[in-house]
């Protein structure tokens, strides 16, 4: 969203090069009018989103990963250090 209003933003400066085209001025403007500044925050209830982020985390076996790149990175770690 916010960079898609950069984008928006930025792409008339591109093309002006001298400040009195009226045109530029025209289509600088006109590129806010579609613009969407503010949107609608839902209640989020960070506790209980963290609680499913870590059960989902343990379920899909991603846990397990993490442990052995762990291991295996101390492993190579010590054995390629002088």
């Amino acid at each position: 969203m916010v960079i898609n209003l950069i984008h928006q933003a930025t792409a008339g400066l591109a093309g002006m090069t001298v400040s009195s085209d009226s045109v530029q001025l025209f289509l600088w403007k006109s590129l806010f009018n579609g613009a969407v500044l503010a949107q609608n925050v839902s209640q989020t209830n960070v506790l209980t989103d963290m609680q499913k982020a870590f059960n989902n985390f343990i379920q899909t076996g991603q846990v397990w990963a993490m442990l052995a790149g762990i291991v295996i990175g101390y492993v190579i770690r010590n054995t390629t250090a002088s």
